[in-house]
C-alpha cells in the first residue's frame, strides 16, 4: 500500500486514509497547492481529568 494519495483519490476514501495514517503511518496527500501529512495521533485527556481521576496514574497516562 503506498502512502501517497492524490487529493480526489483522499477526499473519495477519507476513512481508508484514516486508517492508513492509525495503521501504516503518515500519509500524503498531494494536491495543485502542495503536499500534505495526514498523521494519526492518540487523543490524550487533558490534566484535568487526569489528576481528578482516583488512584495511582497509570504508564500509559505518563507517555510523551
Amino acid at each position: 500500500m503506498s502512502n501517497m494519495w492524490e487529493r480526489d483519490e483522499a477526499e473519495a476514501r477519507i476513512h481508508e486514509l484514516l486508517d492508513a495514517a492509525k495503521t501504516h503511518g503518515p500519509q500524503t496527500v498531494i494536491d495543485r497547492h502542495g503536499t500534505y501529512a495526514i498523521v494519526f495521533s492518540r487523543r490524550r485527556p487533558g490534566l484535568e481529568a487526569l489528576f481528578s481521576r482516583p488512584g495511582p496514574l497509570k504508564e500509559d497516562d505518563l507517555e510523551t
